[in-house]
């Protein structure tokens, strides 16, 4: 694997595995509080900004592939990554309006 594609991997297997035993046992924990108001709108910025950084990583990418058919792959994925961020900035920006 050409080294660049291999630290790419390693960055999104990194944060992945970081989601995974960092954030998802929080979430998890039995007998959790529901999260205050005010809070609510941090978590879906941070799940924005997640996306959109997978997003612009497929999106520079697609123009990187061999096959024009991985390329149109990617670039569907990227555009729906992007597409799907700024669907969480806009719910954010709503939970954030109610507290108000």
């Amino acid at each position: 694997m050409d080294s660049g594609v291999r630290a790419m991997v390693e960055a999104v297997d990194e944060a992945r595995r970081q989601l995974r035993e960092n954030a998802l046992p929080k979430a998890r924990e039995s007998g959790r509080d529901k999260v205050p108001e005010g809070e609510e709108a941090a978590l879906l910025r941070a799940l924005a900004e997640l996306v959109e950084s997978a997003g612009e990583l497929v999106g520079v990418m697609a123009e990187q592939m061999t096959t024009n058919a991985t390329c149109r792959t990617y670039a569907v994925a990227g555009r729906r990554l992007r597409d799907e961020a700024n669907n969480l900035r806009g719910d954010e920006k709503l939970a954030a309006e109610r507290v108000k």
